[in-house]
């Protein structure tokens, strides 16, 4: 198995907009949510949100239980890497710092209909 370098976070923008440009399909970790599970065809009576994971996350645990009439003893393994205490407005600023303006308006329009589709505000990245 091959391991690649260390990508930094504006490589990794570039790829993805470079890819979607050229019109090829990305890879399923990077590809638009819209794309994998086709929230228009398919009717779900849940979907998650990272912002809520620990809650979602019980919930559903909890839903299964109740549905398959078996306890369950599964917990969610939380992590509290996911945790800052740096403003979203800060963090902005240093996530998409050597990002071009112009390589921020193409990651929005790869992501845009997920935006849509799951009430996700896209303009914080943008600059003031």
């Amino acid at each position: 198995m091959l391991f690649a370098a260390r990508v930094t976070f504006a490589e990794f923008v570039q790829y993805v907009v470079d890819t979607w440009s050229a019109g090829k399909l990305l890879d399923q970790h990077w590809r638009p949510q819209n794309e994998l599970c086709h929230p228009c065809e398919l009717n779900y009576d849940f979907i998650g949100r990272f912002e809520n994971l620990k809650n979602d996350a019980q919930l559903v645990l909890a839903n299964l239980t109740v549905s398959s009439g078996i306890p369950w003893n599964v917990t969610f393994p939380f992590l509290k890497a996911f945790r800052s205490h740096v403003p979203l407005v800060q963090q902005r600023s240093l996530i998409y710092a050597n990002i071009p303006i112009d390589n921020v308006k193409k990651l929005i329009r790869v992501y845009e209909l997920d935006y849509k589709l799951f009430g996700y505000d896209h303009q914080w990245v943008l600059p003031e």
